[in-house]
C-alpha cells in the first residue's frame, strides 16, 4: 500500500509575494490560492486578508512598511490564524496549515 504524503502549507504575510507558501523540498516555493480545494468565499477572504498587508508596504523606504496601528497588526494576525484554521478545515487531512505571523 502506497502512503500518500501530507502537503504542508504556510498561511503568511510577506511582502510582494502570495499569502501561502509550501515548505516541502518536492514542492517548495508559493502556492497559487486558485490551486488549492477552497471555496470561493474563502479564497476571497484569504486575498483581501494579503491585500491588506501588502497595502502596509512603503514603496519610498520599505524598512518603515508597517500597520498604522498596533492594534490593527494583532487585528490581521488574529484573522490570519482564524484562516489557516478554516484552511485546514476545507482541506482536511490531505494536508497540514499552519499560520505563521
Amino acid at each position: 500500500m502506497e502512503t500518500i504524503a501530507m502537503i504542508r502549507l504556510r498561511l503568511t504575510s510577506e511582502y510582494l509575494a502570495g499569502p501561502i507558501f509550501c515548505p516541502d523540498p518536492d514542492r517548495m516555493g508559493h502556492v497559487d490560492i486558485e490551486d488549492l480545494p477552497l471555496c470561493p468565499e474563502l479564497m476571497v477572504k484569504i486575498s483581501e486578508w494579503d491585500g491588506e498587508y501588502q497595502s502596509t508596504f512603503n514603496n519610498d523606504y520599505p524598512p518603515d512598511s508597517c500597520f498604522a496601528t498596533p492594534e490593527a497588526e494583532l487585528r490581521h494576525k488574529a484573522e490570519g490564524e482564524e484562516l489557516a484554521k478554516s484552511m485546514q478545515q476545507e482541506l482536511g487531512s490531505s494536508y497540514m496549515v499552519e499560520y505563521c505571523p
